[in-house]
């Protein structure tokens, strides 16, 4: 008599949105190209974020509102693991969850969107943006302090639909998202990281799993990019360390095997309080992402006392 093993489904959880669903292919066919017969299911979920659209990610949660009911489904079980916008989760991730994979980043830049004006510069005075993000609005301010602003929700097809229809002279969207989407024939201007820095993690699509679940952990490790989790790492780790004094975005980058963080630090208002970079082994990732931090916090926290 022959044996005939039950093969079971990996099941993926994801958000239903479009960018979410198109990530999700991007991993499955990660896994398929390492792993031709390998059975994948999608399961699909709505979250907080998604539902509620009446107020900015911060007023409802912050970080977690987009990310916490597919972590619920992977600790119960209901998947095997979960796929993110990396920059969507919060600074800790769910206890007894861990990365179990990376995709290769694409750009990570922000790109200024608009169905009327060339670029950033051609926005009039006293123009208005369209936004849900404090991050992008601070660092806005920075550039453009004349710059009014009013929320903007809903995936990104939907906000780019939504400009003119609101009256908006544009708004600040990651490159990557737009690219994934097809929607890159929208992007008017690309801002580089010295004017507006990215979110921590931002373009890079992360794979959530459980610690103690070895076997999708192996399976997921077939697909992990080392510099990008290692760039991640550190991003994520001067998230953690300036959360509680300033509005950071940040961006880590690796080239010839030399890890290089870059980040700014701003209050609500726009106005800058600190930069900073610092460079070292790939391998200290998390330790020069807190100590970046730590010279960041120094330097507002000394300007609070002057």
């Amino acid at each position: 008599m022959t044996l005939v093993l039950k093969r079971h489904a990996l099941k993926l959880g994801t958000r239903s949105s479009p960018l979410a669903l198109v990530q999700t292919e991007l991993v499955k066919a990660a896994l398929l190209k390492t792993m031709p017969d390998l059975i994948i299911e999608v399961v699909t979920f709505e979250t907080k974020g998604d539902v509620e659209r009446d107020a900015s990610i911060e007023d409802i949660g912050g970080r977690g509102v987009f990310t916490d009911e597919l972590d619920d489904a992977v600790m119960d079980g209901t998947v095997d693991a979960a796929v993110h916008s990396v920059k969507d989760l919060p600074m800790k991730l769910r206890t007894g969850t861990l990365f179990a994979a990376m995709l290769e980043r694409e750009d990570p830049r922000e790109a200024f969107v608009s169905h009327i004006h060339a670029n950033l510069a051609a926005v009039p005075a006293g123009g208005v943006f369209g936004s849900a993000s404090v991050r992008r609005t601070a660092l806005l301010k920075a550039i453009r302090p004349d710059a009014q602003f009013a929320l903007l929700r809903g995936n990104v097809g939907e906000r780019v639909a939504s400009l003119p229809e609101r009256g908006l002279d544009g708004t600040i969207l990651a490159v990557a998202g737009l690219k994934r989407l097809g929607l890159q024939g929208h992007i008017r201007e690309i801002l580089e990281p010295e004017a507006l820095m990215p979110d921590p993690g931002q373009a890079a699509i992360g794979v959530i799993a459980r610690h103690n679940d070895l076997a999708t952990r192996r399976i997921f490790a077939r697909i992990d990019h080392a510099p990008t989790s290692l760039a991640v790492t550190a991003e994520r780790a001067l998230l953690a360390g300036t959360a509680a004094h300033a509005v950071c975005g940040c961006l880590a980058t690796i080239t010839d095997d030399i890890i290089t963080l870059r980040a700014v630090a701003a209050d609500d208002t726009g106005a800058i309080r600190a930069r900073g970079e610092i460079s070292g082994s790939p391998t200290e990732a998390a330790a020069l992402g807190t100590r970046l931090a730590q010279t960041l916090v120094q330097k507002i926290l000394q300007e609070r006392v002057a």
